[in-house]
């Protein structure tokens, strides 16, 4: 039986004695899409945080290609799964200061080629990169996220409704990088509120409604 590249075993969230999230069983393959949707409260996003180990689990455990997260240091397991937020805060500085923060703490520096390929990557084009970052819009801050995730190379990408703030246009283009990522051998997770997302992206479809998860078979 193949190791998952990312699972959720029994995992719980609660705050302030409230349950959010209760006995999450939850697997996600190499070069598969996983993805999630549910209704406005029912801890889909949470669940999304927590595997990003951005949420601390009152109960339960997380392991990356079976080892166990709480065994690896912050640093190095958000290398590895990268998480990219519905509201994405972007760094001081350009575009292509944002995209080359990850790598640049491993001692790694990206080419301008690079950048511009992982722009492009994310539905934006090259003279972006020159942008002052916090200048952007919505859309495009939420793109030049997705190209700053890419740029550690991560196994595991987590899309936290990643289409929401983007016009039509962009917002297919962003979906067909998802899909890239998934050819690519990449694990890929997807919370969405939309049903017609879900089917668009294909994959693995999963519920999360009311703290629990529960599998639907393929959207």
């Amino acid at each position: 039986m193949t190791t998952p590249r990312l699972a959720a075993h029994d995992l719980a969230v609660a705050f302030d004695g409230r349950v959010v999230l209760d006995g999450i069983d939850f697997a996600v393959s190499a070069g598969e899409i996983a993805v999630i949707e549910g209704p406005s409260g029912g801890g889909k996003s949470t669940l999304l945080r927590a595997l990003a180990t951005l949420q601390a689990l009152t109960r339960g455990r997380l392991t990356l290609d079976g080892a166990l997260a709480s065994a690896m240091t912050p640093p190095v397991y958000r290398v590895r799964v990268a998480y990219v937020p519905q509201l994405p805060v972007m760094f001081a500085g350009t575009v292509a200061d944002n995209v080359r923060a990850g790598p640049m703490l491993r001692g790694i520096v990206l080419t301008d080629a690079r950048v511009s390929d992982l722009l492009v990557r994310a539905a934006l084009g090259p003279a972006m990169a020159a942008r002052t970052a916090t200048d952007l819009s919505g859309g495009e801050k939420q793109r030049v996220a997705i190209a700053r995730a890419l740029a550690n190379e991560p196994s595991v990408v987590l899309f936290d409704e990643p289409t929401s703030a983007l016009d039509p246009e962009s917002g297919d283009a962003v979906l067909a990088q998802i899909r890239a990522c998934a050819r690519a051998g990449q694990a890929v997770v997807v919370v969405t509120h939309s049903r017609e997302q879900a089917r668009a992206l294909g994959g693995t479809h999963h519920v999360c409604e009311g703290g629990h998860l529960r599998p639907e078979g393929h959207a």
